[in-house]
């Protein structure tokens, strides 16, 4: 493959000059248009001037004719040979920068040579006016140049500086009727010395502070460029204005620019852009010199130019024609535009581009028309939109030059220059063309070796990607692959996150190996070499858009960072994500404790405390502790007991001992009731802190309800544990409710605890007599103390001397019993007393019960023809009815659906049972379907017994189904439901 050092040179021999003579290019307009002005003067053109489109010519007879660009048919005529003295000739023009005020130097034509003529005129015309004036204090001298009020916007000239013949510098200014102002000489250029001034200008460079700023002056003589500056207050209205500046210079010598030259040429124009100069031109005898105008110190900038004039077509012409061009090495005029140098012969112009001094455009003339007389250039035509306009005059034609996007191709003539700022300048938002000035000032830095100024370059070119990196690799310059990988990552759109992610990975692992490379190499971390390289992928790190693609491949960046082992970038990019879960591993992997547990006290991620917590238990158990004190009341504490547990699987005291205090903590102080917290805090007790299990039983109470602990798990607990736990255990089965095993526990430790447990189970009389017997047996048997026994019946009213007769020895004499048994037997006395009332009582109540019966079976009801149904209100004895001892009366076909509203479910589904069997039923007989009378009832009637039953068990108006729905409202929802329709 070709490398890119290579690819360069072969470009480079291939480029050649860029050179646009007249060329087009396709679909491009042409830079330079010619147009012949549609107006032939009636004599030959000496003078002309054109600005801001307005054209000023002056005719060899003395008339001045002025034109309005945009008016091109309203010429208007003046003769200055009224205002002139006989015999004079016109012999300078001179517009100001409006185009409103002109002026014209004349002379007698007999002595146009001659430039110490006292008798010279000077006149001034207003573009309105008809009536031009004589300037009279200018007599006696020739006026060769003047510098006009760039910036003048009012009805005068404003200040002007006029230069003469003799080197004098007048500053003025003429008002619209032609009146001096005021008048001032305020320089002399040759020191008393007759030298002709050529050229003049003034103009506003740069601000200078306290309402001041900055001006400058430029006089040119045949073989000298004079540069003058000063500070004038921005108020304008002081007269003279510049005469400050030329007095600074009386005692000072002043700064020039000298050009020898045999020939007498010298011509100083300007370029301006947005009506401020920004380029000078003097032309002199040995060709035109290009300079600047400075934004920081001096008139003019250091860098100056020289062009030469082009060479004649024939080396040799004959005598003839040289005296007639007047001399073919310069031209009659120049003219400057931003980017060209405009130069007119007597049969042709030449355009040559000022950034290559390349000829650039030629235009040749037939002679139809007269030899060509002059060139000017209006630079400040507002009304034009294209560019400067340049227009050329023969004896008998005008001719106009539309410059066109003139700066086309100037980026490319400063590549070739290899002035790459410059040419950037001119490509403007063409992208391409930017590409390609970029590309050769990469080719150009990597050339020089400068690899890293290349590789930012490359980076925002359109050179292929693979190749400007394999070029780096190539020649092992990683630090300017890194810079081009960098410039690149950042020119990427926000779609391309697939090459975003590429490049990330990619500048990760230079870094990183670049880090990796200086701790090999022994290079302290603290080191300048080291930090700047840390201080990169700190930067690098801290772009939003990079660490959201860093997230997305949070894997392979990790999987990046731990391949060269730089755990301190690794806890830092894992700092700056906030992946606490990475940066726990990291501490526990470098077994780095106790920076694990500040991350820990910092994370708000209780899922990280979960994961590590044992680890740490187990290397910093009272650090640990502490931090799940402090954050105890934001945990799951049903997540952290198995973690315990799982800790404890060691039975480190130690450990023990710290946990211990933190489930204190929880149940104590944060008054926590989790089972398997209360469940750990017991376990812990019974093994490691024994004697705190009883006050902690007793301090949770002996509702099984309400304990906080597994009562059957602590329980198993107390059982395997040694003998200090019986009343433990005691406890525990009385909290279970298991009285008799926990009777049978307390005997073993103490008989008072045993009667206690034994009277717990009050309303159990059976097992209280069961315990009580349980513990007289015992004294009985274990102890053999028959006071205490018959101490036992004393303390419990359900035992009996016949309940622990059985536990006693056969020899034991009845004398130990007396009292016990005469009182037992006038117990029994007293019950059989008791029960033979309450059978007199149950006697006589169903004696009572019988006599209401029979009363009731003679009862009757009569109903009258008048009675109705207390439901339909239709009379009662139409249909089929039911009656009812309170005195309310329903037909059989009222009454049934409002007993179903009243009834359950299960006896509502009986009655539905009940009517689909009759209904199946044949009807053979047409009589009353209700016989209550009938003895022998058939499977019809006994179904119409079965509904009567249930439809008459109770009145629906007075009857018990009322009282139970009292709570009912009056109103049913399907009620409210229609009487909200009809709203």
């Amino acid at each position: 493959m070709t490398s890119i050092l290579d690819q360069y040179e072969k470009a480079s021999k291939q480029a050649g000059t860029t050179v646009f003579i007249n060329a087009l290019l396709e679909n491009e307009r042409p830079m330079f248009a010619k147009q012949r002005v549609g107006y032939t003067p009636q004599y030959p053109v000496h003078h002309m001037c054109a600005q801001s489109g307005r054209i000023v010519l002056v005719l060899v007879n003395n008339t001045l004719l002025r034109i309005d660009t945009q008016l091109p048919d309203n010429i208007n005529e003046l003769d200055l040979n009224k205002y002139l003295s006989t015999g004079y000739k016109i012999q300078r023009l001179f517009v100001d920068p409006t185009g409103f005020h002109i002026l014209v130097s004349a002379m007698h034509k007999d002595r146009e040579r001659d430039t110490e003529d006292n008798n010279a005129e000077f006149i001034y015309v207003h573009a309105t006016s008809t009536k031009p004036r004589q300037i009279s204090k200018t007599r006696g001298n020739f006026i060769t140049a003047v510098g006009w009020c760039i910036s003048n916007t009012s009805q005068t000239t404003g200040p002007i500086l006029l230069g003469t013949s003799k080197g004098f510098v007048y500053e003025t200014e003429i008002n619209q009727s032609g009146s001096e102002v005021y008048w001032r000489q305020v320089f002399d250029i040759g020191k008393g010395t007759a030298t002709m001034i050529t050229g003049l200008e003034y103009f506003r460079l740069r601000p200078a502070g306290e309402g001041q700023s900055v001006y400058g002056i430029l006089v040119t003589t045949m073989t000298k460029l004079y540069q003058f500056q000063g500070n004038i207050a921005n108020r304008l209205d002081e007269r003279p204005l510049l005469q400050s500046i030329f007095h600074a210079y009386l005692n000072t010598k002043e700064k020039f620019i000298e050009i020898p030259s045999e020939f007498s040429v010298s011509r100083l124009r300007l370029c301006f852009d947005k009506d401020q100069p920004t380029q000078v031109a003097w032309m002199s005898g040995n060709g035109v010199l290009l300079a600047q105008l400075s934004d920081k110190e001096g008139v003019l900038s250091p860098q100056h130019r020289m062009i030469p004039y082009p060479l004649p077509d024939s080396p040799t012409e004959p005598i003839e024609m040289g005296k007639k061009r007047g001399h073919h090495k310069f031209p009659l005029e120049v003219a400057l535009t931003p980017f060209h140098l405009a130069m007119v012969f007597y049969d042709r112009l030449r355009i040559v581009c000022t950034v290559n001094q390349q000829l650039v455009y030629e235009d040749t003339y037939d002679q139809s028309f007269g030899d060509l007389r002059g060139l000017t250039c209006d630079g400040r035509n507002k009304k034009n939109h294209q560019g400067p306009i340049l227009w050329s005059f023969a004896d008998y034609a005008l001719f106009k030059y539309v410059i066109t996007d003139e700066s086309r191709h100037i980026w490319q003539m400063y590549m070739e220059q290899k002035q790459f700022d410059m040419a950037l300048q001119f490509c403007g938002n063409n992208n391409s063309q930017r590409s390609q000035v970029l590309l050769q000032q990469a080719h150009h830095l990597l050339s020089k070796h400068q690899y890293e100024k290349a590789a930012k370059l490359y980076a925002q070119t359109e050179a292929s990607f693979e190749e400007v990196a394999l070029k780096f690799m190539e020649i092992k310059q990683e630090d300017a692959l890194q810079a081009f990988l960098l410039e690149k990552a950042s020119r990427l759109k926000g779609d391309q996150r697939m090459q975003l992610s590429m490049l990330v990975l990619w500048l990760l692992e230079l870094m990183l190996r670049k880090l990796g490379s200086l701790k090999d190499a022994g290079i302290k971390t603290d080191s300048p070499q080291y930090q700047s390289s840390w201080d990169t992928l700190n930067r690098f790190t801290e772009q939003r858009r990079i660490m959201d693609c860093i997230k997305s491949n949070l894997g392979a960046v990790y999987s990046l960072l731990s391949s060269h082992g730089l755990h301190d970038v690794l806890l830092h990019l894992a700092g700056k994500l906030k992946d606490s879960q990475r940066i726990m591993e990291q501490h526990l992997l470098d077994r780095n404790y106790k920076e694990a547990l500040n991350v820990l006290m910092e994370s708000s991620d209780p899922e990280l405390l979960y994961s590590t917590c044992p680890v740490l238990l187990n290397e910093q158990p009272k650090e640990t502790v502490d931090m799940l004190i402090y954050k105890a009341h934001k945990l799951e504490l049903t997540r952290v007991t198995p973690l315990l547990f799982a800790a404890l699987s060691d039975g480190d005291a130690r450990l023990a001992k710290e946990i211990i205090r933190f489930v204190e903590h929880c149940a104590y102080e944060l008054n926590c009731k989790d089972r398997s917290l209360h469940t750990l805090l017991f376990s812990l007790y019974i093994r490691y802190v024994p004697e705190k299990t009883l006050p902690y039983l007793n301090g949770q109470g002996e509702d099984v309800k309400t304990v906080p602990y597994d009562a059957q798990s602590a329980l198993r607990l107390c059982l395997a544990a040694d003998t200090r736990q019986l009343q433990a255990c005691v406890l525990l089965y009385r909290i279970m409710g298991l009285y008799q095993p926990a009777v049978e526990m307390a005997l073993k430790v103490d008989a008072a605890l045993a009667r206690q447990t034994a009277d717990m189970p009050e309303e159990n009389e059976e097992l209280r007599k069961k315990l009580w017997l349980r513990i007289a047996r015992h004294v009985v048997e274990k102890e053999r103390d028959i006071q205490r026994a018959m101490a036992v019946l004393q303390q419990c009213n359900l035992l009996k001397i016949e309940d622990v007769l059985p536990f006693f020895p056969d020899f034991t004499t009845i004398d130990l019993f007396k009292d016990a048994i005469s009182q037992s037997l006038q117990e029994y006395s007293h019950h059989l007393d008791t029960l033979k009332e309450e059978m007199e009582e149950a006697t006589k109540a169903a004696d009572a019960l019988r006599h209401e019966i029979q009363a009731f079976r003679h009862k009757s009801i009569v109903v009258q023809a008048g009675d109705h149904c207390h439901l339909c209100r239709s009379p009662l004895l139409t249909r089929s009815a039911y009656l009812f001892p309170c005195g309310h009366r329903f037909h059989g076909d009222c009454l049934l659906p409002r007993v179903l509203t009243t009834m359950s479910q299960m006896r509502r589904e009986r009655v539905v049972d009940l009517q689909r069997e009759l209904a199946s039923l044949p009807n053979n007989n047409d009589a009353d379907s209700v016989s209550l009378a009938s003895s022998s009832l058939g499977l019809r009637e006994q179904l119409l017994q079965d509904l009567d039953d249930i439809l008459a068990a109770d009145c629906i108006l007075c009857g018990e189904a009322v009282i139970k729905l009292i709570d009912a409202p009056f109103t049913s929802e399907d009620d409210l439901e229609a009487f909200r329709g009809i709203d």
